[in-house]
């Protein structure tokens, strides 16, 4: 399974994919730029899955699953199954929710265009954002990250 991980830089987000196996795609926090960094890296290498990472300030030691982006009135769907991931985050010890809402800023932004861009071309790849919290919200940033890890793996083992 080919998996591309996105983050913001700067971010927990960050902190929580260092050193993945995966490809990593670094965004430098810039609603315009990120798009134009994903579109170009889709632009020349379609992959299996992508999972998007973001910060959300309120959750503590646990994950959102966001099912939905959101521009102006216009709503899109990820076609990655959600409930699925839930089950694997809660397998591997990270307390996992759904969410409707992917936020009004950057992580909304990347969802909606990357989900919009897949669409659009037609492409099978399934795209998920996941919120996480602060570094602060989180009591061990090295086990909290391995749990992270362990789900990346079960994805690319059930596929």
């Amino acid at each position: 399974m080919d998996i591309l991980l996105t983050a913001f830089k700067g971010t927990s987000s960050e902190l929580l994919i260092q050193g993945s196996k995966y490809n990593t795609l670094l965004l430098p926090s810039n609603k315009k730029k990120d798009i134009e960094i994903l579109i170009s890296v889709l632009q020349k290498h379609e992959y299996d899955y992508i999972m998007s990472f973001g910060q959300r300030p309120i959750i503590k030691d646990k994950v959102c699953i966001e099912t939905t982006a959101q521009n102006a009135n216009h709503k899109i769907n990820t076609t990655a199954d959600c409930i699925y991931l839930i089950e694997l985050f809660e397998k591997s010890g990270v307390p996992a929710k759904l969410s409707h809402n992917a936020g009004t800023s950057f992580c909304n932004n990347l969802y909606w265009h990357g989900l919009s861009y897949l669409a659009e071309q037609n492409l099978k790849t399934k795209m998920i954002f996941i919120h996480v919290p602060f570094t602060k919200n989180i009591k061990d940033i090295t086990d909290f990250s391995q749990k992270i890890s362990n789900v990346m793996c079960l994805i690319a083992n059930d596929f």
